[in-house]
């Protein structure tokens, strides 16, 4: 079998590597590209002519050819989901869902479902310039590049790619990043959802008191800064394409989530707010009944200073 149509874009460089990307790791980038590409492609030409073909393939859907769910085809899982959030890889998450052996409903897909933040106008975003936001490294893991054909960018605000089957290749970056030395038939598969966040939305910020802590009478008046969407079109327009992806995930029989903080790296979108705009869309009647056996946001925060910790505050624990 030869290689993905997709090889040629894939083999371009688009840019020089942003000087506010690590050194350490960035230097190492575009050996690493070559080599993500290189197994990528020896993947495929192992696999059989139907697996092949879904690695090297992406489906485009709208939210208006994806209609609202019918709830007479719910699995109805016996208990909610609770939602967790984790600090962790998304692929790691997705990997870690899928080794804990569970009862399938029948016409479930045993894979889990990762939903892709995605730069609208170039495929994999800036993975071969050394970027490193999460949709970089799911590129920099995996075979979703060879899936993302050019044809279909720029991607529009109401629509969205889906993956079927995404082999992972790669440990995540804090254990070494080196390939997995697995047969090709034992390699992790998940499956993914392309979606496109608003870039750089306008924000409000309201200065809010915060929560005094200490002794009555001795502690010390503090403000926090809540950050919204300023423009409703802008907060309508996220929950949509939160819709969009978990329509997607209903059509092809996915019950354990991978979700995360859309947009809430460069893109600018307000990480609190975004939270928020998950929880809601998930308890929506359209979405109630229990559609999902797991949801979990993987929110990596290797500081301490990003989003872990709001997203958890407002979802870990939640049931939807």
């Amino acid at each position: 079998m030869g290689t993905s149509p997709n090889s040629t874009f894939f083999s371009k460089t688009f840019a020089k590597q942003s000087p506010q990307q690590t050194m350490s790791f960035s230097s190492r980038i575009p050996a690493r590209d070559t080599e993500t590409l290189e197994a990528s492609r020896d993947a495929l030409q192992k696999l059989n002519n139907t697996d092949a073909e879904a690695v090297s393939t992406a489906r485009k859907s709208t939210l208006y050819t994806l209609r609202r769910l019918d709830p007479n085809l719910c699995p109805n899982y016996p208990h909610p989901a609770t939602i967790r959030v984790i600090n962790q890889d998304t692929l790691s998450a997705a990997i870690d869902i899928s080794s804990r052996p569970s009862p399938r409903t029948p016409g479930e897909n045993p894979r889990p479902l990762v939903v892709n933040f995605a730069n609208r106008h170039r495929p994999g975003g800036g993975w071969l310039n050394g970027a490193v936001a999460q949709e970089e490294a799911l590129c920099y893991r995996s075979t979703l590049a060879l899936s993302l054909n050019p044809r279909h960018y720029p991607l529009a605000r109401d629509e969205a790619l889906y993956s079927a089957h995404v082999m992972v290749l790669r440990e995540e970056m804090a254990h070494g990043h080196g390939l997995l030395q697995v047969p090709v038939s034992l390699l992790p598969v998940v499956s993914a959802v392309t979606v496109a966040a608003i870039r750089n939305p306008e924000v409000r910020t309201f200065v809010l008191p915060a929560p005094q802590a200490g002794n009555a009478g001795t502690a010390t008046a503090t403000t926090r800064k809540k950050h919204v969407f300023a423009l409703d079109r802008d907060r309508n327009a996220t929950k949509d394409k939160m819709r969009l992806a978990l329509r997607l995930a209903v059509c092809h029989g996915h019950g354990e989530l991978v979700l995360g903080a859309m947009g809430c790296g460069v893109f600018a979108n307000p990480p609190e707010d975004v939270a928020h705009c998950w929880l809601e869309v998930l308890r929506e009647d359209e979405f109630a009944g229990n559609w999902w056996r797991e949801v979990c946001f993987a929110v990596f925060d290797a500081t301490g200073e990003g989003n872990y910790e709001v997203f958890k505050q407002v979802l870990d624990g939640r049931q939807v």
